[in-house]
């Protein structure tokens, strides 16, 4: 005669859900195929698991204890085991079609965020980072069950899933204004129940540059000299997008007087040109002098000085 799912778990038919879990958790610690390997133990894990599935579910096994009771008077008129056997199946995958299960649907993985930052130069010209993410993923060896040999799984510690560290490298295009987000398509946390993976956002944060101060295409920067520079003249060298550059500095310059750089601003993405950088002179008075400079500047300025004089003569 068929067994019940009752018998196969050896549990009452009015045994609680708690007793039904305690009484599947102790067979299957004896059937499981990880520790017995017989053909036979195989074959009775199946039957304690299927019986577990239906017992342990509200509406399967309501389904479950009315096909008992019809059968019980069926199985009457029957003088065939085995037809007997086979009326209750039938039955029963009836009632399993008939029965409405919960949907099961796919959820997608959450999104991760992160900031990188980049300077000015980067931000216009483009860069790359590359940047380590956390995420987890199922654990790889009990395969998010949470138990391996009927022993809490060891390598997850039973929570099912594992953290791992990622390094990605994360391609920045040009000119990006400051917080734009960059999506890494499934490099997020992963899914559950065949949802797709969430997705990797990169917010890029431009640091700010108080040396070059853009305006549109046109650089700006200002460029400090010593005193003997704007008057004898001489070459410096200023600070571009695109590196270094000199400019020749002539005698006699005053200050706050602008020179500009042909084709080292800003590219223009739709022209592919490049704007201009002016530069803007400082004459920077020295904090500290010796007492030979200071005796130079007065020779200077009485010079100065009888020159002025002179002129006023004639």
């Amino acid at each position: 005669m068929l067994k019940s799912y009752y018998d196969i778990l050896n549990v009452a038919p009015d045994a609680t859900k708690e007793e039904i879990k305690n009484q599947f958790k102790k067979l299957a610690k004896m059937y499981h195929p990880d520790v017995n390997s017989s053909i036979e133990a195989e074959t009775t894990f199946k039957e304690i698991n299927k019986a577990a599935q239906v017992l342990l579910d509200d509406i399967k096994r309501k389904s479950y204890d009315s096909l008992r009771t019809i059968n019980k008077t069926s199985f009457k008129t029957y003088t065939n085991p085995r037809k007997s056997e086979y009326c209750f199946q039938d039955l029963f995958k009836k009632s399993k079609k008939e029965e409405k299960k919960p949907e099961i649907k796919p959820i997608k993985g959450e999104d991760i965020t992160i900031n990188v930052e980049i300077d000015y130069t980067e931000a216009i010209l483009g860069t790359q980072r590359s940047v380590n993410i956390a995420r987890c993923t199922l654990c790889p060896k009990c395969s998010g069950y949470k138990f391996a040999n009927n022993q809490k799984c060891p390598y997850c510690n039973g929570l099912g899933e594992k953290t791992e560290n990622k390094k990605i490298t994360v391609k920045i295009p040009k000119g990006l204004k400051n917080g734009a987000k960059l999506r890494i398509k499934g490099e997020g946390q992963y899914g559950k129940n065949g949802g797709e993976n969430g997705n990797l956002y990169i917010i890029v944060n431009i640091e700010k540059n108080d040396d070059l101060i853009i305006k549109d295409e046109i650089v700006y920067y200002n460029a400090q000299i010593s005193p003997y520079t704007a008057i004898l003249g001489g070459n410096i060298q200023v600070p571009t997008l695109w590196g270094e550059a000199t400019i020749k500095i002539p005698p006699l310059t005053k200050a706050n007087q602008s020179f500009k750089l042909i084709d080292v601003g800003v590219l223009n993405q739709k022209t592919n040109k490049k704007g201009d950088q002016i530069v803007k002179i400082i004459i920077q008075i020295p904090s500290e002098i010796t007492s030979q400079e200071m005796l130079l500047y007065e020779k200077l300025r009485d010079l100065n000085l009888k020159k002025t004089n002179a002129k006023s003569i004639y």
